[in-house]
């Protein structure tokens, strides 16, 4: 029995889950220049595009490896977050990590290890 874990399906559910993200934030992008944005509401959004995009990924490359799907939504949370992170640090942010960053990323890794067990059962 072999206990090997395909790497390639979780890293093509990560771009996926990015590709997902760019385009919602190309669209939010155009929504808020026309209109007047929250600072509460946009904070919000992008946890909930970073959860709906890690959920896509995550289900993709669980039904594409067809075996151990928690583990490939824990991969491809790991992966999708730490692009995230080091797109935000070379675009000249902060290398700080924060609370909210922390939060983030651990609801990222959940819903991406219950997404992974989902997308085995689709």
């Amino acid at each position: 029995m072999e206990n090997k874990v395909k790497y390639s399906c979780a890293a093509e559910g990560a771009f996926r889950a990015g590709i997902l993200t760019l385009i919602v934030l190309v669209i939010y992008s155009v929504i808020t220049s026309y209109l007047p944005a929250n600072m509460k509401v946009t904070s919000v959004f992008y946890i909930v595009i970073t959860l709906i995009s890690v959920l896509y990924g995550a289900i993709f490359a669980a039904k594409k490896a067809g075996e151990k799907g928690w583990l490939m939504g824990l991969l491809v949370a790991a992966t999708y977050m730490l692009v995230l992170y080091l797109v935000k640090v070379f675009g000249g942010g902060s290398t700080a990590i924060g609370m909210r960053e922390v939060v983030r990323t651990a609801l990222a890794l959940g819903i991406g290890a219950l997404s992974g067990m989902l997308g085995i059962n689709l």
